[in-house]
């Protein structure tokens, strides 16, 4: 009995229109069934059709979590910010954005409110400034897994960082995350950054916006004064305590209707919190 037609592996990717590492990967885990013959893979003709057919079949789009109430969503990732319990505040926001739920929703509907609450506790003391700062690292590595950049030529590129007077990451981090999602080019720079340094890495980049994320009080006009002299040659963006970044979507989207989760921005001074 003749054995089935097989393909180099070289070829297979060729047939399945990918790079030949991408269907190096596919066999590795299983997905394109593959034997290695003297040293190389071998791939049966047929699970090579079998996999272009699967491939090219058309996927209903998924079906988007209509949450009827943030409040006990927040109340559960508090918890588990207050305790330490990153496992369980992964699980709850991974479940958000995989039924989803946009990034911008979990940023400023559950995210935002939990580390206010978080803060506010800290003020009075019912929290340590370990336990602030424990919850605030567990949204910064969460956040991290959120932040590549989905396909498609990028919109423009940003800058977003904070001004010296400035010690909050977490803002500006949640900035990022959601601008790359909104298919942003974005550097990052942190903290603390000088303002020369600031205008000479956007005029390297050749920037289209640079975002100043501040939420501490004392630091927002820092901010403002620094947005003057970075203007008026690229749009400048400044945050700001309690606004959302549904006001850095509307403000960066050219129609924020067709965004999701694209608030209207208030009028007055452009700024975003975080942003």
């Amino acid at each position: 009995m003749a054995s089935p037609p097989r393909l180099s592996l070289a070829e297979a990717a060729s047939a399945l229109g990918v790079h030949y590492q991408t269907a190096y990967r596919w066999v590795r885990a299983g997905v394109l069934p593959a034997v290695k013959v003297t040293g190389a893979y071998e791939v049966e003709a047929a699970a090579v059709d079998s996999l272009r057919r699967a491939r090219a079949a058309p996927v209903p789009p998924p079906v988007r979590r209509r949450v009827r109430s943030w409040v006990p969503m927040v109340e559960r990732v508090l918890a588990g910010l207050a305790e330490g319990d990153e496992q369980r505040v992964r699980e709850l926001l991974d479940d958000l954005v995989g039924s989803g739920v946009s990034l911008l929703e979990v940023c400023d509907r559950v995210l935002a409110p939990a580390l206010a609450e978080i803060g506010g506790r800290w003020s009075t003391g019912e929290l340590s400034v370990a336990g602030e700062h424990r919850a605030s690292a567990i949204c910064e590595r969460a956040i991290g897994r959120w932040t590549t950049p989905p396909p498609g030529r990028p919109r423009g590129v940003a800058v977003v960082c904070s001004p010296p007077a400035e010690g909050h990451h977490l803002p500006g981090h949640m900035a990022t995350a959601v601008l790359r999602s909104l298919r942003w080019r974005v550097h990052h720079l942190g903290v603390g950054v000088p303002l020369p340094d600031i205008r000479r890495l956007a005029d390297a980049e050749d920037a289209d916006l640079v975002v100043l994320s501040v939420v501490w009080p004392p630091a927002v006009e820092e901010a403002h004064e620094a947005a003057e002299r970075l203007g008026p040659a690229r749009r400048v963006l400044v945050g700001g305590p309690a606004r959302p970044l549904a006001e850095l979507v509307a403000a960066v989207s050219p129609d924020p209707a067709t965004e999701p989760g694209g608030w209207p921005a208030p009028a007055g001074r452009e700024a975003a919190r975080g942003g």
